[in-house]
């Protein structure tokens, strides 16, 4: 009898060995041969799921974002304001060696999505999605007196995120100054700035 193989979670799969394969060795050197076997499928069995590395890097990439806001979710509790603006920005920081790889993942990801359209769509779609929620905390801030009321929550929200992609690099190209504690002050001194 043929084996009933469940094809989300084989999706899944590939994508849980690409991330780590591609966090150790980075995208460039990580063969799709490899992938195939860090997945325990066959050299032609990714096709059926991904068309090609590009098409694996986009799914790589949503893994990571989803991840990160399951990790907020289970955090965010009842916090409204500031509180639950550091939480996700806790959880996009990379300050533990989860979060390390999954910057390992952006930062190549970014390469190939300024030459794919499709790729790039799913970066503005991703960032869209933080870009309105950083909004809406700092617009919960304001009104709750959080922050002063002055804040420009356009300009603040374009600030966290360009923040949240020099974090990512910082980490990854200069691990020796980007300890966990170093990037929190930094996260909290930029909090304080606001307050």
């Amino acid at each position: 009898m043929p084996k009933i193989v469940d094809h989300d979670e084989r999706r899944l799969a590939i994508v849980h060995a690409t991330w780590r394969l591609i966090a150790a060795k980075g995208f460039r050197a990580t063969t799709m041969r490899e992938i195939a076997k860090a997945s325990g499928v066959a050299n032609g069995g990714l096709f059926p799921y991904f068309r090609n590395k590009e098409e694996l890097i986009g799914a790589t990439f949503e893994h990571v974002f989803a991840a990160t806001n399951e990790r907020f979710a289970a955090v965010r509790a009842d916090l409204e304001g500031l509180p639950a603006l550091r939480a996700l920005m806790l959880q996009i920081f990379p300050l533990d060696e989860e979060r390390l790889l999954e910057a390992r993942i952006v930062i190549p990801f970014w390469e190939y999505a300024a030459n794919e359209p499709e790729l790039l769509e799913l970066h503005e779609r991703t960032m869209q999605q933080w870009r309105g929620e950083i909004a809406d905390h700092l617009e919960t801030a304001k009104r709750l007196g959080q922050v002063r009321d002055d804040v420009d929550v356009a300009s603040v929200t374009d600030l966290f995120m360009a923040l949240v992609d020099g974090v990512q690099v910082v980490a990854v190209a200069s691990p020796g100054s980007s300890s966990p504690e170093r990037l929190t002050r930094l996260l909290d001194g930029y909090l304080d700035l606001l307050r």
